[in-house]
Formats: structure tokens, sequence, C-alpha cells
């Protein structure tokens, strides 16, 4: 899998095909910087990226192009991920669009664990720090990648 290790210039080098090429992964987080290292590191890997910084500001992207996978932080203030991943699902329904997949992230999984996320609607968990390879991984199970 050619998932970025450090630097772009080691990606490109690799020669390895880029497992993420092609999908639209919607990255959420209200901290600037995840947000933007999982932005750099998902299209280091192929994916073409787009980022909110707010659950609805989500929403909104989601509503103009439901993205392949949605990667999001579920403890942010306002509208956290669970409310996220609830809109997402109710957009689908209510207008017959695919839902993407969805991976949840936290930083606390004592208090948000694996099954919690799932009964609420993710198709996985995370738990932060993530590593680049396993965020990686994650999405492109997510997507059916590998």
């Amino acid at each position: 899998m050619a998932c970025p290790h450090s630097t772009a210039a080691e990606v490109r080098s690799s020669g390895r095909r880029r497992v993420l090429e092609g999908l639209h992964v919607l990255v959420v987080d209200d901290e600037d910087d995840p947000r933007e290292l999982f932005r750099d590191v998902l299209e280091l890997a192929g994916a073409h990226v787009s980022v909110a910084a707010s659950a609805r500001a989500a929403l909104a992207v989601v509503e103009r192009d439901v993205p392949d996978v949605l990667v999001t932080d579920i403890m942010m203030p306002g509208q956290d991920g669970y409310w996220l991943i609830n809109a997402v699902r109710n957009f689908r329904e209510a207008s017959g669009r695919r839902h993407p997949r969805a991976l949840a992230l936290t930083g606390d999984g004592r208090r948000h664990p694996r099954a919690r996320a799932v009964a609420a609607g993710f198709d996985a968990q995370l738990s932060k720090p993530v590593g680049i390879e396993t965020l990686c991984e994650a999405v492109a199970r997510l997507a059916g990648r590998y």
C-alpha cells in the first residue's frame, strides 16, 4: 500500500500504486492541525479530499457532493460526530442518494467506544492519535480497496 510515510517525495518515488486514487474523502475536525494533516496524508495516497471544521459545514459538503468516505472527529463543539452521521443518514434517506462509508475518530475511546459509534451509524472507529498508515488502511478498507 502506498500511504505516505514522511514526505511527498518518498510517496511519489516509491513507484507503488496510490491506493486511494480517485476516492472523494471528506475530513471533519474542529482542530486545524489534525484536519490539515489528515487531508495531506490522504491526498498523498491519491484521494481527492474536502475538509470541514464543523458538523454543519460537513453536512453542506455532503448535500452538494456525497463523498465516498466520511472521516470525522466525534468530539466537536456544537454538533458532534454523532449528530453529523445521523444528519448524513437522514439526508441520504430523504434524497435517495447513496451514503458515504463513515469512519469515526475519537480522542476518548472509553467515553466513545467502537460499539457506540457503530450503533450510531459509523462503519468503523479509530482512536486518536491515529497513525498515517492506519488512517489510509481504514479509508481503503471502507472504500473496498482491499
